[in-house]
């Protein structure tokens, strides 16, 4: 309801401030000096007495006149200054069509996949998606913020992007104590070199999926036998050479619950975390190495309606360690640190351009079923103790 009430103001103010400001103050003043004979016969007269009925209609008019001041303040401090300015800047990159048009800003509204933020709607007068995303370092100056998803509206003559104010283009949290990377996971690819601080965040988002569900039951393979080797001894860990065998017994969970069909146990949710998964295929022999890989792929196809999520942690997601057209099923690309550009083009074609960020430890971006980038920082842990219980406690179960 706001994005349409927004969306209105935003036309009125922007293409009808000449008639209807004018307009407006001409019928108020109209209104004001004729109140007489508007309170003679208001529905207050006949209901009651002179008083009454005076207090009545001034305070209706009064209502009235607040609301209205309001919406003029509204029209002229926000939409029509903002519509002059970025059609302004639009012209000023020199942003046109064959016939020399330029775009025009139609409407803004709040984006309802991003908190804070904002959908430009523009007529783009033949102007292409590509030659938008082409321009996406200056769309920054034209709307004052970060341009991530370009598409086109109803029709190809309306194109919709996607902002985030500078002020609000600040890193979100992923931490063990909110659900924000994992309250609809499944499939997480988690990419970064060493030193980007890759496991510490495949630990956290392992404590945050054990916080919040707490029937979910997690299977540890690290290969390097490192990052996890405080697991080692409990149930459901698997370390260098016992690796293959932890898939194996994973994946017969996963053909258990393919061929049950079971509702109920579907709904127990079971996670595969695979860590260094670039090292362990590339140290098999070629026999071992396909049967992982199209293992891992039956359970990337296969694995959402069943409650099975596997999660990758791995360097460089190149194609070799993936069957054909599994790793596309990974609905969330967690990067750290800065990726090459080869990784970029890999994993975030249609959003490379956006990757401009000099990250830190810690520090990258996440891509969660195409609907956008957003930049993240993983949370410091303050109680390592309580961490590896409640992963420990999950693996247990």
């Amino acid at each position: 309801m706001k994005k349409h009430i927004y969306n209105i103001t935003f036309i009125i103010g922007c293409y009808w401030r000449w008639v209807f400001l004018p307009a407006s103050i001409i019928a108020a003043q109209i209104a004001w000096l004729n109140r007489e004979y508007l309170f003679r016969y208001s529905p207050f007269s006949y209901l009651l007495n002179d008083a009454q009925a005076k207090i009545a209609n001034y305070s209706i008019m009064a209502m009235v006149g607040v609301v209205a001041l309001l919406a003029v303040i509204k029209m002229i401090r926000k939409p029509v200054f903002e519509e002059i300015g970025i059609n302004r800047r639009l012209r000023q990159t020199g942003f046109r069509n064959s016939d020399g048009k330029y775009p025009v800003l139609v409407s803004k509204h709040r984006d309802k996949y991003k908190k804070r933020g904002y959908v430009y709607t523009v007529r783009n007068y033949g102007i292409s998606i590509v030659d938008f995303d082409n321009r996406k370092h200056q769309l920054v100056t034209v709307f004052n913020g970060r341009a991530g998803l370009i598409e086109y509206g109803r029709t190809a003559a309306i194109t919709h992007i996607h902002v985030i104010p500078r002020k609000y283009d600040t890193p979100n949290i992923i931490s063990e104590n909110d659900d924000y990377m994992v309250r609809d996971l499944i499939n997480l690819l988690v990419v970064g070199r060493t030193g980007s601080g890759k496991s510490y965040a495949l630990a956290v988002i392992l404590g945050a999926l054990a916080r919040y569900n707490p029937d979910i039951r997690i299977t540890i393979c690290d290969y390097k036998k490192s990052s996890f080797a405080q697991y080692e001894g409990t149930p459901n860990f698997y370390g260098y050479e016992d690796v293959p065998d932890g898939i194996r017994v994973f994946y017969k969970e996963f053909t258990e619950r393919l061929e049950a069909n079971d509702v109920e146990r579907n709904k127990r949710k079971r996670v595969l975390l695979i860590d260094e998964y670039g090292a362990l295929i590339a140290a098999q022999e070629k026999k071992q190495a396909d049967e992982l890989r199209t293992m891992v792929a039956n359970m990337l196809f296969m694995g959402r309606s069943l409650g099975i999520i596997v999660i990758i942690g791995i360097q460089r997601a190149d194609s070799e360690h993936f069957k054909s057209g599994a790793r596309d099923q990974f609905m969330a690309i967690l990067s750290l640190g800065n990726l090459s550009r080869e990784q970029k083009q890999m994993l975030f074609a249609d959003y490379k351009d956006e990757m401009i960020a000099d990250n830190g430890l810690g520090e990258g971006y996440l891509l969660v079923d195409g609907k956008g980038l957003d930049r993240v920082k993983i949370a410091a842990v303050n109680d390592h103790a309580r961490l590896d219980k409640v992963i420990r406690q999950a693996m247990n179960h």
